[in-house]
C-alpha cells in the first residue's frame, strides 16, 4: 500500500456537516514526475471510524471526482471498506453518512503522480442526546449551530444540537444557562455586538417556544470582546465566531 501524507488545511462546520480540505499525496519517489493522468488505475478505499473509540463503523458514501466528472456511491462495513478506481490526479468531495453521527464532507486533493493504492479514513463524531458532566461556569461551544452569513437567521440544520440542549434542560430542571454570542473582529464593532446579541436571543427563543421557562435562560452578546484565539488568520477568526452556553446553576 502506498504511503499517504495528509495535510489538513481547514475544518469548518456547516449544515451539520464537518468540512475538511486535505492534500493526499504519496511519499516522494526518486525520478517521479507529476501528471494529471495515472500510469495505472488507483485502487481507492474509504472506511469510517468512531472518533473516540477508533473502531470501524458502517457508513454510506457519496464521492464526486471533480475533474473526471464522475460520482461514486457505496457503503462500508467493519473490515469491508468501500472501493472505487481513479484514473487520474483529481479533487474528491467525500460525503460520509453514519446514523447517530454528524455527517462529514471532506475535500481531498489526490496526487496520482506514482499512483498505487490509497486509503481514506473518515473520522466520525457521535451525536449525543444530552450534554453531560456539566459544571458551574463551564462554557460549552455549540459547534453545530449555524446562521446565515452576517445574519441572525437560524439555519434548519441547527435543530440537531439545539434539540440536544433542549433535552439537557428538560432532564436537568435546576439547570440555568447563559446563551453567549461571539464574533471575530472584522467589520464595525457596534454591528458585531448587535449580531452577537441577536443570535443569542434567537437561540433563547428557540428553547422558550419549546417549553423552557425564560428565567432559566440569559441571552448575552459579547461581540469581539472575548476571543478564544488571535484574530490573525481565517482559521482563528472561525474559532472566535461562535455561540456557547455557560452553566450558571445546576
Amino acid at each position: 500500500m502506498s504511503v499517504l501524507v495528509l495535510i489538513t488545511h481547514a475544518r469548518v462546520l456547516a449544515q451539520n456537516v464537518t468540512v475538511k480540505r486535505t492534500d493526499v499525496q504519496q511519499s516522494a519517489v526518486s525520478g517521479a514526475t507529476q501528471s494529471t493522468t495515472a500510469a495505472n488505475p488507483v485502487d481507492f478505499t474509504v472506511r469510517a471510524i468512531d472518533e473516540k473509540t477508533q473502531a470501524d463503523i458502517s457508513a454510506q458514501y457519496e464521492i464526486q471526482a471533480v475533474l473526471a466528472k464522475k460520482s461514486f456511491k457505496g457503503s462500508s462495513k467493519p473490515g469491508q471498506p468501500f472501493r472505487f478506481v481513479l484514473t487520474r490526479t483529481d479533487t474528491l468531495v467525500v460525503k460520509t453518512d453514519v446514523k447517530g453521527y454528524y455527517k462529514t464532507e471532506e475535500v481531498l486533493l489526490v496526487s496520482c503522480d506514482t499512483c498505487g493504492t490509497y486509503e481514506h479514513i473518515a473520522v466520525m463524531e457521535r451525536i449525543d442526546t444530552v450534554f453531560t458532566d456539566l459544571k458551574v461556569n463551564q462554557a460549552i461551544r455549540l459547534d453545530n449551530v449555524y446562521f446565515d452569513q452576517s445574519s441572525y437567521v437560524l439555519r434548519p440544520e441547527s435543530s440537531v444540537q439545539l434539540d440536544k440542549l433542549l433535552k439537557t434542560l428538560r432532564t436537568n430542571p435546576g439547570l440555568t444557562i447563559e446563551i453567549a454570542g461571539h464574533t471575530d473582529n472584522v467589520g464595525d464593532r457596534r454591528l458585531n455586538q448587535a449580531l452577537s446579541e441577536n443570535r443569542a436571543r434567537v437561540i433563547t427563543n428557540y428553547l422558550v417556544t419549546r417549553g423552557i421557562t425564560a428565567n432559566r435562560l440569559t441571552p448575552k452578546g459579547y461581540g469581539d470582546a472575548r476571543p478564544v484565539a488571535p484574530n490573525d488568520s481565517e482559521d482563528n477568526k472561525k474559532k472566535n465566531r461562535r455561540v456557547e452556553f455557560v452553566v450558571l446553576k445546576l
